[in-house]
């Protein structure tokens, strides 16, 4: 692809970035934030009061309580009087850190989920003060704190409780080098000159984003691994914040643009978390969906979470790609922008429709989430001319590819049909199971399927045989390119 091209690409792809429908408005987050500690108010209120009638944890309710404006001094037995309240800064709003979301976390389950009612020694688990207030500390006071605000704060750390590392180790129990994770002072500076570069190209290629991240977040897990892979992930647990565990090799290439594309991902799933948690009007929480990256049943919110955050992510390779120098390494990076949003081609449909059935209720109050699916797929169109820039050979990898993952979702939507699921996908027509029961016959984007059912819906494994063969033929391609 020549270079004038590959400019026009990432000038469009730098276009559509400011058009990102969760960033309309400084106004609509900070709404959206509010929202989030109006209803974070009252659970947490709830916990509070069930909490401080069991013998020997009033003094640690009391105690946790005085972290958050108003419910404080017993304001948690006096939820519907509290006035109403408006939300500051990420890092000044207690809704939003990730240590009191952890322990608020544990103890609502404590007093929540017991059959038998809340044990008063379970419940005193999570309001151990000082633990609290160790962990806070980490949150509060960073190791380092880049020039936006955003705090570094190790991975591993003496000073953190069980509570807190549990589920920083529980966000990335599938990194198997978790455990081998350096978090020295060194490192740490290696992190803190790397992320601010990152943050300088995210502020280049992408305003919005940036002030969005800086909005949204207040700190991140960090450490260095010895695997060449890096690992960044985040939860609805830990708001505000993200867990990236980097790798010697990145740090040592220097790969900004690699670690900006996965830091946005992941700040993508943050901020459509605050949106959907805050809602007044929740999505469905029908699993209705087969998505393409799970090959299993999913909620509409996890397919919108898949068709937002992906997306996002290669709009901002394709702005970075007229960055590339190297015309090797350029066709490289554009191939694989190419290859990781095939699954894309159904899940944005998908999403779109899903969008679509629901009521006049819920899109009046989610609008800007509403929108996901139309930018989503203006950036696949982008996608889709880097793909027609290709040479005819890595075309032919890349449609064979597609559909392979077409095909794999035919059989997945098959598999639920013949295990009595109805799943929605708009690319499905008529299907029909045979008098056995073992077998559907299908009609799925324009191709015929018929799909046996199998002994064990083995997820993320090629059980058609034709997929198979794509699948070899489509590798062996990719590896010519």
């Amino acid at each position: 692809m020549s270079a004038s091209r590959i400019q026009q690409v990432a000038d469009e792809a730098r276009h559509v970035l400011k058009a990102n429908p969760l960033m309309a408005s400084t106004v609509s987050l900070r709404r959206i934030a509010t929202r989030n500690l109006s209803k974070r108010r009252f659970r947490y209120g709830r916990a509070l009061a069930a909490a401080s009638k069991l013998a020997g944890c009033s003094t640690g309710t009391e105690a946790l309580s005085a972290y958050f404006p108003g419910l404080a001094d017993g304001g948690y037995t006096r939820l519907l009087e509290l006035p109403a309240a408006i939300a500051g800064p990420v890092n000044a709003d207690p809704y939003r850190s990730s240590v009191l979301a952890a322990w608020m976390g544990g103890l609502t389950r404590s007093v929540e989920w017991q059959a038998d009612g809340p044990d008063a020694r379970v419940v005193g688990d999570y309001l151990q003060t000082d633990m609290i207030a160790s962990d806070l500390e980490l949150e509060r006071q960073p190791a380092r704190r880049l020039s936006c605000g955003i705090g570094l704060v190790p991975l591993e750390s003496p000073a953190r409780s069980r509570v807190m590392q549990s589920l920083l180790h529980q966000c990335m129990q599938d990194d198997p080098g978790l455990d081998r994770i350096v978090t020295g002072e060194e490192e740490l500076d290696q992190i803190a000159g790397h992320m601010e570069r990152v943050f300088a190209l995210i502020a280049k290629m992408d305003m919005y984003g940036h002030q969005r991240l800086i909005d949204s977040l207040h700190t991140l897990y960090v450490g260095v691994r010895r695997e060449p892979a890096c690992s960044v992930s985040s939860s609805t647990e830990l708001p505000g914040s993200v867990i990236i565990a980097i790798s010697r090799e990145r740090l040592r290439d220097g790969d900004h643009a690699e670690t900006a594309a996965q830091l946005l991902h992941e700040a993508g799933h943050v901020l459509l978390g605050l949106y959907t948690a805050s809602a007044a009007a929740c999505l469905p929480d029908e699993f209705e969906y087969v998505s393409p990256y799970k090959n299993d049943l999913q909620t509409l919110e996890s397919i919108l979470h898949t068709a937002y955050t992906i997306p996002w992510e290669c709009a901002f390779r394709m702005a970075c790609l007229s960055a590339e120098a190297d015309p090797e390494r350029r066709a490289r990076k554009a191939a694989s922008i190419i290859a990781y949003a095939a699954r894309q081609v159904p899940l944005i449909d998908i999403a779109r429709n899903g969008i679509e059935r629901l009521g006049g209720d819920v899109l009046l109050d989610l609008p800007d989430i509403a929108a996901i699916p139309s930018w989503s797929g203006r950036i696949q169109f982008l996608v889709n001319r880097l793909l027609a820039e290709e040479p005819i050979a890595h075309r032919q990898a890349h449609f064979a590819e597609r559909q392979q993952i077409l095909d794999r979702q035919a059989w997945d939507i098959g598999q639920m049909l013949l295990r009595g699921k109805e799943p929605i996908d708009p690319r499905m027509g008529r299907r029909q199971i045979d008098d056995s029961g073992d077998n559907v016959f299908l009609w799925y984007d324009g191709k015929f399927h018929v799909v046996p059912k199998a002994a064990d819906h083995a997820m993320g494994k090629n059980c058609s045989p034709r997929a198979e063969t794509i699948h070899a033929t489509a590798k062996s391609e990719m590896e010519v390119m």
